[in-house]
């Protein structure tokens, strides 16, 4: 199964040193446009984007899975990375000027994203890559598919839940938001918990003993999730794969599962 369903970019993220001397990226994207013809619309964050083909149906969700093929080139012409045999990709788990451009694509829809470093590495190499380099995606979308929000809303509703999403998909419940002090990505944790699938299959828990973690080491989810909480919290939450063990999976675990996870922070 081809590597780029885990995230486009993540098989370039060999980062090296920062560059202090760079070129000013809105005269490279200036010339890019003028060079290639384009027409562009720009956003607030600064994406650029031309459409070639509009597509038709809805817009994907923040659950959405896109079939895609892809040419990503810099502004020289220079191609880090293609595929002409469609794959799968989440939205969330992209540099953030490929998800913004995920989200205003249709089913058939094509485009050209130009991605200034804000929206894409900044002033980190990767790989073939360059420090502060625009990035080019020229993208066509073969098929969307909400099977992984379809099944998290099928379970909020088969257990007359209340949730709030976050900006990454997550869903969640807090019981009980514990104190003002909240963990971070640098805390150690220790929790009560118990991981189950949509069909109450229980797959992990921390037993009669609670559990100590390093937050940094655990899955998205639950970096996400548990600085929700402070001490004494505990809540639910709703996690769709890509911030949990995406299509892979793990040993018990199969690719593209929705996990439960009931969590009670008891110290940090």
């Amino acid at each position: 199964m081809n590597k780029l369903m885990i995230g486009l970019l993540t098989l370039v993220l060999l980062f090296g040193c920062k560059d202090d001397e760079a070129p000013d990226p809105d005269l490279q994207i200036a010339d890019y446009i003028a060079s290639e013809g384009l027409n562009v619309t720009t956003t607030a964050s600064g994406l650029r984007y031309e459409f070639q083909e509009e597509g038709t149906g809805d817009l994907p969700v923040t659950n959405s899975i896109l079939s895609i093929t892809f040419t990503g080139k810099l502004t020289d012409g220079t191609i880090f990375t293609a595929g002409t045999t469609p794959v799968e990709v989440y939205i969330t788990n992209q540099i953030e000027g490929l998800a913004e451009g995920f989200r205003l694509m249709r089913n058939g829809s094509k485009a050209t994203f130009i991605i200034p470093p804000d929206l894409g590495f900044g002033d980190l190499t990767a790989g073939e890559i360059p420090a502060n380099s625009v990035i080019i995606y020229e993208i066509e979308v073969h098929g969307i598919s909400n099977r992984i929000q379809d099944e998290i809303d099928q379970y909020i509703e088969d257990n007359n839940l209340t949730v709030t999403e976050t900006a990454e998909g997550l869903f969640y419940i807090l019981n009980e938001t514990g104190d003002d002090q909240r963990p971070n990505i640098n805390s150690s944790i220790e929790i009560n918990y118990e991981g189950r699938f949509v069909d109450g299959d229980v797959f992990d828990q921390s037993g009669d003993m609670p559990r100590t973690f390093p937050l940094s080491g655990l899955i998205r989810g639950w970096q996400i999730g548990i600085p929700l909480m402070g001490r004494g919290g505990d809540g639910l939450f709703i996690i769709p794969p890509q911030l949990g063990y995406g299509q892979d999976g793990r040993t018990g675990i199969p690719g593209n599962a929705v996990l439960i996870f009931d969590i009670e922070l008891l110290d940090f």
